[in-house]
């Protein structure tokens, strides 16, 4: 699953960074009492406030008056992370029936009364996090916090709804063979992870899901949804009246103990292993090789997007050099890190003609290893640089953006400065650092490659000794 964020999808209001001395002096003048307003050189974070309620739930307040508006995004700490393998699907199946009723509400009057508001629920279950998040206009603030904290607080999970649920889960699970580019990333997934959590489809399997009872899903919601292991941003045209109620509102949810989860190691790779999933009648190979990456609180995070950058990350890359540009066996192809909580994955992910699969595969790995055998040069990095620090300012333009991003830092346990240094500290990496962070965590002998293509394709890949998996 590429999150690519992922993360990430919200919008409104370019307040976020006020970049002159004396646009910062206006703005400490209407700062609201308890907020604080991040800042580094010319840099400065839109003011927000934290607060923490007795009950353990941490909320960010960010008043954005540009627009009519308020927004609601919580953040709960539970993923497939938590759930047991058996029940793989547990956490997405009851985060979906959240909305589907409370004590108080059927699930048609939950959704007519977000549509009442001109809103709708977006529930996001991932592999580390949940979000919940819903807006409207500011005249139904008071009304869109009751809807809100009623469906995260108090869900009744019915048994007509979890069968209608689940059955939907099972069907979209079906259809994923259906798409060529999600079932590769599925399977290169489960052949790098192994028996980690990370190898499993958010949605689990039909097979787990059938598994799951009632007691299941309300055990999952009481022991991991609570407010102790769960982070909300309020953000938009709002007073103290406002902040005071949320505060009220979530007050009333009862914290518990969490438990310390433990997960199994992803295996490690001994050499080059390629795995060949083969289906008649595909017009097109997919292409991934993978191997693992960092977590996203490690300390050379930075420097391997730099790096990334060179060899898979952007338009200009290598990679999109020579395989794309110079000898047109792809129309796309990209590089990234996947970082996570826990250890994710860096990958390479291309697709070509059933002709030129084998040919396509030999070039990537050229590609790799002669980057990591050189290194970028001087040129190649001052050139990441310009781009990571572009493209920057959109991660944080609007008030919902920079609430999300507080939200993630928080989670990862990485400081707001994070946010604040961010131009400084990439300027700062330079072409040793970029290098050797790459070398440390990549290694072009050490690889997982699956590819996903037409029985014809076998014949190319015999020199790799390849795993087969034929499909029906």
């Amino acid at each position: 699953m590429r999150k690519i964020l992922s993360i990430f999808c919200f919008s409104v209001s370019c307040l976020s960074l006020m970049a002159c001395s004396s646009s910062n002096k206006k703005a400490e003048k209407a700062t609201p009492a308890g907020y604080v307003s991040k800042s580094s050189g010319s840099f400065r974070l839109q003011p927000f406030k934290e607060v923490q309620l007795e009950n353990g739930l941490k909320v960010v307040f960010i008043r954005d008056m540009s627009l009519p508006r308020v927004s609601l995004t919580l953040f709960v700490k539970t993923g497939v992370l938590q759930e047991p393998t058996e029940h793989a699907g547990l956490n997405a199946l009851t985060a979906y029936l959240l909305e589907q009723g409370t004590q108080s509400r059927d699930a048609l009057k939950i959704a007519d009364e977000f549509g009442q508001l001109g809103s709708s629920l977006d529930v996001s279950p991932g592999l580390d996090t949940t979000t919940l998040y819903a807006d409207s206009l500011s005249t139904g603030a008071d009304e869109l916090l009751t809807l809100f904290s009623d469906v995260a607080m108090n869900p009744a999970f019915k048994d007509g709804e979890m069968g209608r649920i689940r059955s939907q889960m099972m069907a979209s699970l079906r259809k994923k063979i259906d798409n060529p580019s999600g079932f590769a990333d599925m399977k290169m997934d489960q052949y790098l992870f192994g028996d980690h959590p990370y190898s499993r489809e958010v949605n689990g399997t039909p097979e787990t899901l059938r598994k799951i009872s009632k007691q299941n899903i309300i055990r999952h919601y009481l022991t991991f949804y609570r407010p102790n292991n769960s982070s909300l941003a309020v953000v938009g045209n709002f007073g103290d009246d406002y902040e005071s109620k949320v505060q009220e509102v979530f007050a009333k949810w009862t914290r518990r103990t969490i438990p310390v989860v433990t997960t199994t190691a992803a295996p490690a790779i001994e050499g080059l292993k390629v795995k060949l999933v083969v289906k008649k009648g595909l017009q097109q190979t997919q292409i991934r090789i993978a191997s693992l990456g960092v977590t996203r609180a490690d300390e050379n995070f930075l420097k391997l997007r730099v790096g990334n950058e060179i060899l898979g990350g952007g338009f200009a890359s290598r990679l999109n050099q020579k395989v794309r540009d110079d000898l047109g066996l792809t129309y796309s192809i990209s590089s990234y890190f996947d970082s996570r909580k826990e250890k994710g994955s860096f990958g390479i992910s291309t697709f070509t003609k059933n002709e030129t699969a084998g040919k396509a595969l030999d070039e990537a790995l050229q590609v790799m290893t002669s980057y990591l055998d050189t290194g970028a040069t001087e040129q190649e990095i001052q050139a990441s640089r310009n781009q990571l620090i572009g493209q920057f300012p959109r991660a944080i333009e609007t008030a919902d953006r920079l609430a999300f991003n507080l939200l993630s830092l928080d989670f990862y346990g990485i400081s707001y400065d994070y946010l604040t240094n961010y131009n400084r500290n990439i300027n700062a990496i330079g072409v040793k650092d970029a290098n050797t962070a790459m070398k440390q965590v990549l290694n072009a002998q050490q690889l997982k490659v699956l590819v996903y293509g037409d029985e014809s394709i076998i014949s190319q890949f015999q020199k790799f000794n390849p795993e087969i998996e034929r499909l029906k």
